[in-house]
This record gives C-alpha cells, structure tokens and sequence, in this order.
C-alpha cells in the first residue's frame, strides 16, 4: 500500500464529500453512485463503509514526481520511501523533475537513502521521458491497457507501481492493485479467512467490477482502522 497524497475530508460518516485545492475529487456522484454499488454487491464492504464513512482518496497528482515516488516506495517501508523523497526534494532545492534527477550522481542519491538499482530506474525513468522515449503525459489518453503497457515498458516498473499510479494519478476506477501487500491482509481482515495467493484475491474481487479503484480504498481503509493508523484528514500515520 502507497503513501499517497489524500485531500482534506470531512469525517462526518457515509457519503461525505472529499474536497482539495481543486474542488471535489472524484466527482461527488461518482464517488457516491460507486460506494452505493459496492454496498449493493458486497455486505461486508457495505458494513466497513457504514463504520468508517468515505474512504481518504489517496490521490496524487499526475506527473514525473509521483511515478518517481512510487518506484522509491517499492520494497521499503511507507516512512522510509517518504523520508527519501523529501531528501531528494531537498537536494534538488524543489520538486523532482527529468533534468535535475539525471544530473545526480549514485552517490549523491545514496546519501538520501536511494538504492544504485533505484537510482538506475530513477536516472532511466527520466532519461526516456527527456528524450521522448516515453510520453508520460500522454497515458491519461490511453485506455488502462495501453497505459500499463506504456509504463511497464519502463526500467524498473512492474505491474503493482503502474496499477497504483494509474489508480491514484490518473483516477482510473477500476483497477486492483496486484500483489498489494495491505489490500491481500485487508481483504483476508474483511473476510475472517486467509488467500493463498494474490490470484485469490483478484477472484474475489471480480464482484467489485467496475469499481475495484473504490474497493480497494475501503480495504486500505479497513487494514489502517484495524491497526490504529487510519487518519480520515490525511489517509494513515504511517
């Protein structure tokens, strides 16, 4: 599960609207008419979603720095990824783009807690997208396929870093995650039992089509809860 950037919410139960600096986010009809399904088709996300209310959005914005963020949070935990990346925000004296990645040299980044491999698909990431060799901007054009094409193509992105940048940036709404390490426990502290593998998971949810983006939120939402971690203002304390 990502550390993501969430806008403001107003915790105040079922079917609040969750708002940033740019207005509502999604839609708040959308968002309803989703939560609505997924409390029509499933009772146990209904139950979560009557206990907890709206789920945070987890929502970034679209770009270079937050495709960058995703790959520092592979592998590592949420507030080892996050402290790394405000390093690299403090080196860069600002936000993480193209030009200033390429020129940072594997030592430099190791400093701020980059691995040489993840300095290699940061330092590849950038270089593609400089040198027109992937269009980042372009995949809010493409369909989920297309898009997950695009970006598993790239060095260093596998399914679960696109699956999320396309759930949180791009707010597609119907993606699930795979291999998400809170969404596999969340769904099995949903359920009362256990899923041998990812591949189980995905089955069980088929039901949460076409809302899986949704789903996943109110799961994400249930493991944090039962953890003491969920923050309605801010999406964790993790």
């Amino acid at each position: 599960m990502p550390k993501l950037f969430v806008p403001k919410s107003q915790a105040s139960g079922a079917g609040r609207s969750l708002e940033n600096e740019q207005g509502v986010w999604p839609p708040e009809g959308e968002w309803k008419a989703a939560l609505l399904a997924l409390a029509e088709t499933d009772p146990a996300l209904r139950l979560v979603w009557q206990r907890l209310g709206d789920p945070p959005s987890w929502r970034r914005p679209a770009g270079f720095e937050t495709l960058a963020r995703i790959i520092l949070e592979q592998q590592v935990s949420l507030r080892s990824a996050e402290s790394t990346f405000h390093k690299l925000q403090q080196l860069l004296h600002g936000p993480l783009t193209p030009p200033g990645l390429v020129q940072l040299s594997a030592d430099q980044t190791r400093v701020c807690g980059v691995s040489r491999q993840k300095h290699r698909y940061l330092n590849q990431l950038a270089d593609d997208i400089m040198n027109g060799r992937f269009a980042l901007d372009r995949l809010s054009e493409m369909t989920n396929r297309e898009a997950l094409a695009q970006l598993t193509a790239r060095l260093g992105i596998g399914r679960w870093s696109a699956e999320v940048y396309l759930m949180s940036a791009l707010n597609r709404p119907d993606i699930l995650p795979f291999g998400d390490l809170g969404l596999l426990k969340g769904v099995e502290e949903l359920d009362g039992g256990r899923y041998d593998d990812f591949e189980a998971v995905i089955r069980r949810a088929d039901r949460w089509r076409p809302h899986r983006s949704m789903a996943t939120r109110l799961v994400w939402a249930l493991y944090l809860d039962n953890r003491g971690l969920l923050n309605l203002n801010g999406g964790s304390n993790v």
